[in-house]
């Protein structure tokens, strides 16, 4: 099965087909960084540099294409944001892929397609336009909201997520029971450099932040989000270790997204730039549970 991968990012759709009948041939960012720790995990997925607001149709379904995988920005549509929909001009991109969508041939269409983004989408005009264009092109639909915690990952990360299919999708069950690992067990060394945070900043902000303790077996750290390292508030957990409190490090992120245990960041990618890339990426885990939604996909899910 020959796949796009269309907002790559880091690479967290490839990292959730590892391993199974999926062949991506085409991964697509604007972000130099995110591409650069791509290619470096994904070497032969053809990472580059496409501007999806101006992409044509051919580049889309040359070759043959089966599966497409969205990962469209999210702050048209978030709760902390304007929340102003299609008229974001960081919703161009989704609006000129559904126009190409609306145009490409039956026979060239991608029998499969998957998306994720934010619970606020849900309701949303580009929610609307893309499930009435879909459903207009012979798509049967899936929608649903999901966490990592419901699939056993001591992280939370709430998104919601579309599949679609020309054919019939497998039948809904609900999340394969996993025993959750505890947050200790994603974790590098206790205080790495660079990572504490300031007694000052403790003092004046501790107790808005989610503070969490590793030695507690029932621990789950928040929605780390881009403005990790940048914001102090509302962008994810911190962790108490011995020499006070720290941030987590963008590995130990990467981990808890179940990333593969190789993934790697470019050497000389900034630490701020590696915390805003895991902050925009997937849940491989979640990704991989919304793919036993495609019967055709297999090896997919483990």
């Amino acid at each position: 099965m020959r796949a796009l991968e269309l907002f790559c990012g880091i690479g967290g759709f490839a990292a959730a087909v590892s391993g199974a009948n999926v062949r991506v041939v085409g991964s697509f960012d604007q972000d130099r960084g995110a591409l650069d720790a791509y290619r470096l995990n994904f070497t032969d997925h053809g990472a580059r540099a496409v501007d999806l607001e101006r992409v044509g149709g051919w580049e889309l379904t040359a070759g043959g294409i089966d599966f497409w995988w969205l990962s469209p920005p999210c702050q048209p549509y978030c709760e902390r944001g304007t929340r102003r929909d299609l008229e974001d001009p960081r919703a161009r991109s989704l609006l000129n892929l559904l126009e190409l969508f609306s145009r490409i041939p039956d026979g060239r269409l991608p029998c499969h397609l998957a998306m994720e983004n934010v619970a606020g989408f849900v309701g949303s005009e580009a929610h609307g336009r893309l499930t009435t264009l879909l459903a207009s092109r012979g798509y049967h639909l899936r929608e649903r909201l999901l966490c990592p915690t419901e699939l056993g990952v001591p992280a939370r990360r709430p998104r919601f997520y579309l599949a679609a299919s020309r054919g019939p999708l497998a039948p809904e069950a609900p999340p394969e029971f996993r025993p959750r690992p505890p947050l200790a067990a994603y974790l590098g060394e206790e205080c790495p450099d660079g990572l504490l945070l300031e007694a000052t900043v403790l003092q004046r902000f501790g107790p808005a932040l989610p503070i969490v303790d590793p030695a507690d077996p029932a621990a789950v750290a928040t929605c780390f989000t881009s403005g990790y390292g940048r914001s102090l508030t509302a962008s994810g957990s911190y962790l108490r270790c011995s020499a006070g409190v720290r941030r987590f490090s963008p590995e130990e992120i990467a981990r808890l997204l179940h990333f593969p245990s190789g993934f790697r960041f470019p050497p000389d990618l900034p630490l701020r730039k590696r915390w805003q890339l895991v902050g925009n990426s997937l849940s491989v885990a979640a990704v991989r549970e919304v793919l036993r939604a495609f019967p055709a996909l297999e090896g997919a899910q483990k």
